[in-house]
């Protein structure tokens, strides 16, 4: 069954200005999928999982273009860096938009070769799982919408319970297991970390004890919606903090973390600067720390950081699914005062606190020491399991999470 994915529209807009897109994220999270959906007459799909057209692809780059000439879609191009030099000569020689559709990991030296082969001619774009909106068949803009798109938007949406949202929270977004209810979420999710630990990981390092990796990755996904602190990390892990921070970054540059930076603007003596950690699918980061229901999810003392860390990845995927790029923050300073969001749009800046209480006390109190910044402040609210749409104040609102 196929799911129309947002990011469509997005590709076939930017293949009508760009010779090259490179879609990219996490494995298995529909990317070539979308692609040969979206595929017009003509255009050949090529994969390099392949081994015989991946050993073509890496030994003979120039004989290679001439058995699969443009347009192609050309599937996990990190296995083959040495088709982009050729890739730039046939998009200059041939002056046309479309030619190449790829998609790859977020590996290092595969987005280094992009961005000095093919600077100016690639649009580059990001695909995760499934989305809140696509899973009901709606698209979403970049949150937030302004109040009249959240009324209406509201007046169309039926509200979730707590137990739907958990249940969707715990399930993840990853296509096969969001098409295919009977899947055994459990052996899904284990397979998945074994395939990622034997191509992704591989691909871009040597691990010399991958029990200590796959245990770091679940450190990491107990703490999701936290502080980095690479020395507490580095010290319950056991390795040094070169390592602990060489390890995140392989979780980072293949799309299974983000790390959203703290905000810094002119009082940036007193804020604390240390990026908070998300994981992008909560499905994985439920499998990886252990919690076998969404009921015992919802329930445990897991629950709240897994909720914001399920928002913050539904906000993230409406700006990369709609092509733009998210300037996003966190705000905390020496004093604790803490603001989960600040999304920067506009030049204002929109606060947001993440609440999993349907009915969230005192959730703005932190608000006022925003005003201190040389920046304006504009409409923000609080995103939680409230089953109405409702307005706080005239500039903040309570926002159900079912709107995202």
């Amino acid at each position: 069954m196929y799911i129309k994915r947002q990011i469509e529209e997005t590709i076939l807009k930017s293949s009508a200005t760009f010779p090259v897109i490179l879609l990219t994220g996490p494995r298995q999270t529909g990317k070539s999928t979308v692609l040969r959906h979206l595929e017009q007459p003509g255009r050949t799909y090529v994969t390099l999982d392949n081994p015989a057209i991946r050993e073509s692809a890496r030994s003979t780059p120039d004989l290679f273009f001439q058995r699969f000439p443009p347009p192609l879609i050309l599937d996990e191009i990190q296995y083959a860096p040495q088709l982009f030099p050729y890739i730039k000569m046939l998009v200059d020689k041939c002056q046309e938009n479309g030619l190449f559709w790829l998609t790859g990991s977020q590996a290092f030296e595969m987005m280094q070769n992009v961005q000095e082969s093919l600077a100016g001619r690639v649009s580059l774009l990001k695909m995760y799982g499934f989305s809140q909106a696509e899973k009901e068949g709606r698209t979403a803009a970049a949150f937030p919408p302004d109040q009249d798109a959240l009324i209406a938007l509201a007046s169309s949406q039926s509200p979730k319970s707590a137990e739907q949202v958990f249940q969707s929270i715990w399930q993840g977004s990853m296509p096969r297991v969001v098409t295919q209810p009977e899947m055994d979420v459990e052996n899904y999710y284990a397979s998945y970390v074994q395939t990622y630990l034997e191509r992704d990981v591989r691909l871009i390092t040597t691990i010399s004890d991958e029990g200590q990796f796959v245990r770091f990755i679940k450190l990491i996904a107990a703490r999701t919606a936290q502080e980095l602190n690479l020395a507490a990390l580095a010290r319950e892990i056991g390795v040094d903090a070169k390592t602990c921070r060489r390890w995140l970054d392989i979780l980072v540059m293949t799309g299974l973390v983000i790390e959203l930076p703290a905000y810094s603007g002119n009082l940036s003596d007193r804020l604390i600067k240390r990026p908070k950690l998300y994981f992008m699918d909560t499905g994985l980061a439920a499998y990886l720390t252990g919690w076998q229901s969404a009921e015992a999810m919802m329930n445990g003392s897991y629950s709240g950081a897994v909720f914001e860390t399920w928002v913050v990845s539904e906000i993230m995927k409406s700006w990369w699914f709609n092509g733009k790029r998210p300037v996003i923050y966190y705000y905390r300073d020496r004093m604790q005062k803490e603001v989960d969001l600040l999304i920067s749009r506009n030049q204002q800046l929109l606060p947001f606190e993440i609440k999993k209480s349907s009915n969230p006390n005192d959730a703005l109190k932190n608000f006022p020491v925003l005003e201190k910044l040389a920046v304006e402040i504009g409409f923000g609210g609080v995103l939680s399991l409230s089953p109405e749409l409702l307005p706080i104040t005239e500039k903040y609102w309570q926002i159900p999470v079912s709107l995202l």
